[in-house]
């Protein structure tokens, strides 16, 4: 009996955390576009009602087909593993430094910036809140980079920054 009660209660608070998913807030990070068509890589932070990231899988990563109608599809395994993914290097509080599989030559920080979550970055020596990264590539079985675009804004000044790195 105690088992069933336990399994009962555990069964409830799954469904309390399933209703609370429903709640969250997606807020945009960045996005990744790329020359071999219109399609983004985007990410979120995934914000829960009392304004804090979620504890599991604070950031969320997906295609947006614009090629297509726009419509939203989850990444592929491969696709996170070789290009797309990211490791969370360290969490303080809700403050995220991301480690992205696309080597970017940078961490990603996430955190708050007037209220509303953002991705910094270091871009052009300035601190940055991270807008989008333009990847150009060639060859289309295993592509190769040629050269990675950051663009974003200055946090201090407002400006727009742009840097361009080449593997």
């Amino acid at each position: 009996m105690r088992t069933l009660l336990t399994s009962l209660l555990l069964l409830l608070t799954l469904q309390a955390g399933g209703a609370l998913a429903d709640d969250l807030t997606a807020q945009r990070l960045f996005h990744i576009e790329r020359n071999t068509n219109a399609n983004i890589v985007v990410y979120d932070a995934m914000v829960l009602p009392n304004g804090n990231l979620r504890e599991k899988d604070p950031v969320e990563v997906y295609w947006v087909r614009l090629a297509e109608e726009g419509q939203r599809k989850k990444l592929k395994g491969i696709e996170k593993k070789l290009a797309y993914g990211f490791k969370v290097e360290s969490r303080e509080g809700n403050r995220l430094m991301l480690d992205m599989v696309a080597d970017v030559g940078r961490t990603v920080e996430v955190g708050l910036h007037d209220d509303v979550y953002r991705a910094f970055m270091t871009i052009d020596g300035h601190r940055a809140l991270l807008d989008r990264i333009y990847i150009f590539a060639e060859g289309s079985f295993k592509p190769k980079v040629k050269y990675l675009e950051l663009f974003g804004v200055d946090v201090e000044t407002g400006g727009d920054l742009y840097e361009k790195l080449e593997p």
